[in-house]
């Protein structure tokens, strides 16, 4: 009876301490600033969040026969195979860092191999026969890398097997090493062909890391190639991080994520917009890849330049954010006013430019006037941003803002919350 409840212990003391690791599978060390702003809004390093608490729920049908996933039987000796001969791409464009574990983490996941534990499911993307891309499990992959194919891993820090401290898994016996290879391990494949938007919901289902894939991590995975290079190197633009102050991280691809914005409604318009915000964003990729000529797309590139100058020139250090007054704090960064102002700038003709230029005193004070008086207005910026009447409601405001100013006019918001000139 003793006997049996030591080795009841032993195991549930194995299971927690593997749950431990695993936990951290994909975690990094992201250490964000968090602030509330007095009006009950979340910024997160100068950024304020949306809510999306009220968007539109649109859902484009797809067959279950667009859904591709096989799960091929698979052992540890395969994936060690694979890893080896460079089969599998632990690098992604959605992907955090690899080897963020610490070897004491790397150890305790190959004593659990020793013991015979099974590991939770590894995802992969097919790109090829040969060239799969991991989804979910780099950690994981990375310890297994490092032990058994790089042999930079050296077992310590084990809480079970003290006698494999210190071994590389060169030195374990022939045994040994054929049980770590034959452990079958559960591998969900996700087919090639697999249609965008159908990909890009199942990158968001089949994300269980311990920190969830943002919206741009997923596209950077499902547009990978010319696309995404386009983006990458706008928010590289000097003119983009001048009229940003800075602020806009590069980590967890922020940055490209407000260039997608831009991209979206420069590309595709607000006018034929449909819910959700992601979907939208997806459709503007899709067409750029597919449709995008040499001569569109550098023209959007040449005309995003030109609107981050004329942001700055016209605001400053103050440039995409909700301010209300010329004397109040400086309000964190906004990401819907961020892709209004970006993109309306980016389509103005020499003569709007130069009227604007004219009138930009009186411009800034006529947004700071309906950003003041205006719920609606201020609101559609903030609360559901993605809904249809809020992208509506931002757009053509800010259209009528923009055109009044540049006939020399003051705004005024009447008491049905009409924008009119005085």
């Amino acid at each position: 009876m003793q006997n049996k409840l030591g080795l009841y212990a032993l195991g549930n003391g194995i299971n927690k301490s593997l749950s431990n690791i695993l936990m951290a599978d994909e975690t990094t060390d992201v250490r964000e600033e968090t602030l509330e702003a007095d009006n009950g809004v979340k910024v997160v390093n100068d950024i304020e969040q949306e809510d999306h608490s009220k968007e539109e729920v649109i859902i484009t049908p797809f067959t279950p026969s667009d859904i591709k996933i096989s799960n091929p039987p698979m052992n540890m000796g395969d994936l060690i195979d694979m890893l080896s001969f460079g089969w599998i791409n632990l690098q992604t464009e959605y992907q955090r860092e690899m080897d963020l574990w610490s070897p004491a983490q790397q150890s305790r996941l190959i004593e659990s191999v020793l013991l015979g534990l099974r590991l939770p499911a590894f995802y992969f993307e097919v790109v090829e026969k040969h060239d799969w891309n991991i989804i979910d499990g780099l950690q994981r992959c990375c310890a297994i890398k490092n032990f058994c194919v790089d042999e930079t891993l050296v077992l310590e820090g084990l809480e079970f097997l003290d006698n494999f401290k210190g071994k590389r898994f060169s030195d374990l016996r022939f045994d040994t090493k054929r049980d770590i290879r034959m452990l079958p391990i559960t591998v969900n494949l996700l087919e090639k062909g697999v249609p965008d938007q159908v990909k890009y919901i199942l990158f968001k289902r089949l994300n269980t890391g311990g920190i969830e894939l943002t919206s741009q991590e997923i596209r950077n995975a499902v547009f990978n190639g010319p696309v995404i290079d386009i983006v990458k190197e706008m928010a590289k633009e000097p003119s983009f991080t001048l009229a940003t102050d800075y602020r806009v991280p590069t980590k967890r691809h922020v940055d490209m994520d407000f260039v997608s914005r831009f991209i979206a409604f420069y590309w595709l318009g607000y006018e034929m917009y449909e819910p959700d915000l992601d979907s939208y964003i997806n459709k503007s990729m899709a067409d750029i890849r597919d449709n995008g000529t040499e001569e569109r797309i550098a023209k959007m590139r040449e005309d995003f330049r030109r609107a981050m100058k004329l942001a700055y020139e016209i605001f400053g250090n103050r440039a995409f954010r909700k301010q209300q007054n010329r004397d109040e704090y400086r309000r964190p960064l906004n990401k819907a006013y961020f892709e209004v102002i970006a993109s309306r700038f980016a389509l103005l003709d020499e003569e709007k430019q130069r009227k604007l230029l004219e009138y930009k005193e009186l411009f800034v004070d006529n947004l700071h006037t309906v950003m003041r008086e205006s719920f609606t207005y201020r609101n559609s910026f903030s609360g559901g941003t993605g809904t249809r009447d809020a992208v509506k409601w931002r757009f053509t405001s800010f259209n009528k803002i923009l055109d009044i100013s540049c006939q020399g006019k003051t705004i005024k918001v009447t008491d049905d919350n009409k924008i009119e000139s005085i």
